[in-house]
């Protein structure tokens, strides 16, 4: 008869390998670390709430377990040794392995955080009782969720939110035969023009529906599986539908019915009307989704007993260490990828092209204020029978961008419309008819591989690092000359033609410095306050 005999490890390597663990997880998630301090050194009272909130619930559920007596020696509810578990494991290796690709893939780096959040709760299941791990991983994922609440949120996700909402609100006007176009989060409809605002994102929403999903799936137990999965999707269809009728309603009272202040007062309770009817439909959809069963709790448990009463072998918890190390490695020698800044300030322009430098308006610089970084340069030109000011921002990223209706609108010139059109075969562009059509503007998106019109273009080639260096060219016109007259097809040539001059130069020098870049390890990461600046 075999009898085999497992040399336990002395409690102090034990503490050892959870240090050399902890130290290379830290190491590996320095950037989202250093995001999560600046993130709470700006976050809002409402933020703060959330998250103590967060921390008593949690406190008052360790609290409950140590009175069960779960928290003695014999039950292992914390133990100071890594113990191997394949659903831990795969939360922690699934997010790391994920936020890795992520960076590589896409510019948001709260969806960073939330992977490493979950990420350290399942390194924390390599210590603790598997039943208890379970039962917190609904808290968990709400801990995660509570991230992005904070006042990093507008110029993060919150960007995008309302972007979608305004195109969606254009594409539902539109199927009513009631002329509307969407540019950024500006819709502009024949009596006016509407901002898609920060609290009408549905960000907020979005995240208050989640957190109660969590919640009362914490609190009822419920079985997270498939079947969830599917409630949590439809939570977010819920809310998402929810938010753009609200808007919807909104732009119709105020720029249709012509009753703002009938809007204002339906503000806030529309909002609150969709969220409570949103999470009424998610929770009537839960209750489809089982409970976790006692019984079949009873037996994983007495089945998991011998694993989690058993501590890794020294062979296990050595490789995990090598592993986390080459993690934290890896996330160092494949940084974000990170674009210089483009200087216009080279710009030739046109011999034929009289122009001369100005200076920004108080609502420009107002603007401009809060990016030091950018330099924009604004010009009085002179092209044959035309004439006004060219504004040219270059800039790195979707955050610094922002939409010359409001501009205007904050410069007091009244937006009459706005359409598409394209000026010439390789400039398609937007076209604003401005103060009862006696002057014009118009402006568009360049880049060294791509011209476009559409700023959701624009924000999703950043966002998906295919190409981040973009300018943004905005004309304004002192007279109101026609969008396809020959003049204004040489003017779009002339003028895109020198900007592309420019770019081509600027991408051939930071082409020549990536490839230098790319012989040494990086090993600075950007963090919160240098993504913001």
């Amino acid at each position: 008869m075999r009898v085999s005999i497992r040399r336990e490890i002395p409690e102090s390597l034990g503490i050892v390998s959870t240090c050399l663990l902890i130290a290379g997880w830290t190491y590996a998630n320095n950037s989202s670390l250093q995001w999560l301090v600046e993130s709470f050194r700006q976050a809002s009272n409402l933020y703060l709430i959330l998250v103590s909130l967060f921390v008593g619930v949690s406190v008052v559920q360790a609290v409950r377990v140590y009175r069960r007596g779960g928290w003695e020696k014999s039950n292992y509810f914390v133990s100071v040794y890594p113990i191997l578990r394949s659903h831990p494991l795969l939360l922690m290796i699934g997010s790391a392995l994920s936020a890795i690709a992520l960076q590589q893939l896409v510019d948001l780096e709260q969806l960073t955080v939330i992977l490493f959040l979950l990420g350290t709760y399942g390194l924390l299941g390599l210590y603790l009782k598997p039943a208890v791990w379970r039962q917190g991983l609904p808290v968990a994922s709400l801990g995660a969720c509570l991230v992005p609440l904070s006042s990093q949120l507008s110029t993060g996700v919150g960007i995008p939110a309302r972007i979608l909402t305004a195109h969606a609100v254009e594409q539902l006007l539109s199927a009513w035969h009631i002329a509307a176009i969407s540019s950024y989060d500006i819709i502009v409809l024949e009596n006016g023009a509407a901002q898609v605002d920060v609290p009408c994102s549905g960000l907020k929403t979005l995240w208050v529906g989640t957190i109660f999903l969590l919640c009362v799936t914490w609190l009822e137990k419920r079985k997270l599986g498939g079947r969830w999965l599917g409630v949590c999707g439809s939570n977010l269809a819920f809310l998402t539908l929810a938010n753009t009728v609200r808007v919807l309603i909104l732009v119709l009272v105020t720029h249709i019915l012509k009753q703002p202040q009938l809007a204002q007062m339906l503000h806030i309770p529309l909002g609150l009307m969709g969220l409570a009817c949103a999470c009424a439909l998610s929770w009537l959809m839960l209750q489809w989704v089982p409970k976790s069963g006692q019984a079949k709790e009873a037996i994983a448990s007495s089945e998991l007993k011998k694993q989690s009463c058993r501590p890794s072998s020294f062979t296990e918890q050595a490789l995990l260490i090598v592993f986390v190390f080459a993690l934290a490695v890896t996330s160092q020698f494949y940084p974000p990828h990170e674009e210089q800044p483009l200087s216009i300030a080279s710009l030739q322009w046109p011999r034929q092209m009289a122009s001369e430098r100005i200076p920004l308006t108080a609502p420009e610089h107002h603007f401009f204020d809060n990016y030091p970084f950018l330099h924009p340069e604004k010009h009085r030109f002179a092209l044959n029978n035309l004439s006004g000011s060219i504004l040219l921002v270059a800039n790195t990223t979707w955050r610094t961008y922002h939409p010359p209706e409001i501009c205007l609108l904050a410069l007091g010139i009244k937006v009459d419309g706005i359409e598409r059109k394209q000026l010439t075969s390789t400039v398609p562009a937007r076209w604003l008819s401005l103060s009862d059509g006696k002057i014009s503007a118009t402006y568009w998106f360049q880049s060294p591989k791509q011209t476009t019109d559409d700023f959701l273009s624009r924000l999703w080639s950043d966002v998906t690092r295919r190409q981040k260096n973009w300018v943004l060219v905005s004309v304004l016109f002192d007279s109101y000359p026609r969008p396809d007259s020959p003049e204004i097809q040489e003017f779009a040539t002339t003028l895109h033609n020198a900007i592309d001059q420019t770019l081509q130069v600027g991408a051939g020098i930071e082409e020549k410095n990536a490839r230098i870049s790319l012989l040494t390890p990086l090993i600075h990461r950007p963090t919160l306050a240098a993504n913001k600046a």
